[in-house]
């Protein structure tokens, strides 16, 4: 979405892509179905299958699972372009990246709203509400995020610049991992999260637990509205939980994203419980969650 906005807004924009994903944008272009609107979207794009040394873009736009990140960490170290952001579910900071780019180089973010892809479309939910998710690693408002904030929302993209993107993305981790083992488990009962009474409360049990193992290690939570949901009501919070996965931004952005991104969820509960291992708080629902998931 990024990229169909970014070139429709008169930037040069290319996709590093390979093997069969490499093929269809070959052949298809950048096909983008909105499932809220029945919309399609559609442009032909540049496709590149390596990214050398001496290939210079002012942005770098890093969109990938997180399991599979590591992968292309250096072939980005030997590339001149200044600015890469690193969009994706992370909980665990930019240690991994800055063991291979120089700091200078490197923000945080994400982007929203999820969707997955199935052959050569891209299925996504209100492809016009697109956002970004942004910020340096020490926190700073600079010059160079402002400049991303012009040029992407020149280009019909939302951003938000964030003082604690390491925060916001710990916290966004502390959301959607107890939502995804929920939907896995759910579809191990052959049936779908918003179906299950019973694991739709386990997941907001393991979302609360999260919030306050956060909270114990002194990360604040962001957004804030995120604390709420440790006093509020959980019958209250479930039915809220229920109609949203029930609803169509559900099936595409939640239950639609997770079902194309297991071994990422894997990986982002087990990065995440890496991150609390010194909180006091127990992690007993995330536990039971993660054994009906994965085990």
């Amino acid at each position: 979405m990024f990229a169909y906005k970014l070139k429709n807004g008169g930037n040069d924009v290319s996709i590093l892509a390979r093997g069969k994903r490499l093929q269809d944008l070959k052949q298809y272009g950048l096909i983008i179905q909105d499932d809220i609107f029945h919309k399609e979207y559609k442009t032909d794009i540049n496709v590149v299958e390596k990214l050398e040394k001496e290939d210079y873009y002012d942005v770098i736009l890093v969109i990938m699972q997180r399991q599979q990140v590591s992968l292309i960490l250096p072939i980005l170290r030997e590339n001149i372009s200044p600015t890469i952001i690193f969009t994706g579910n992370n909980p665990s900071g930019a240690a991994e990246y800055l063991e291979n780019i120089k700091r200078s180089r490197i923000l945080l973010g994400f982007g929203g709203p999820g969707g997955y892809r199935e052959d050569y479309k891209i299925f996504a939910a209100y492809v016009d509400d697109v956002i970004l998710y942004v910020g340096e690693l020490d926190g700073t408002i600079s010059e160079r995020l402002k400049s991303i904030e012009k040029e992407f929302t020149n280009s019909g993209i939302k951003v938000e610049l964030s003082e604690n993107i390491d925060a916001w993305l710990k916290t966004h981790a502390a959301l959607i991992s107890p939502l995804a083992m929920g939907s896995y488990a759910a579809r191990h009962r052959n049936i779908r999260l918003g179906e299950d009474i019973e694991l739709a409360t386990l997941a907001i049990k393991g979302f609360r637990e999260n919030i306050k193992a956060l909270k114990d290690i002194n990360i604040p939570i962001l957004p804030k509205k995120y604390k709420m949901f440790t006093w509020i009501p959980l019958s209250i919070i479930r039915n809220k939980l229920l109609n949203l996965i029930n609803s169509d931004f559900g099936r595409i952005a939640l239950s639609g994203h997770a079902n194309h991104a297991e071994q990422e969820m894997k990986k982002l509960s087990k990065d995440f419980f890496e991150v609390v291992k010194n909180a006091k708080t127990p992690m007993e629902a995330n536990q039971k969650l993660y054994e009906l998931s994965f085990a």
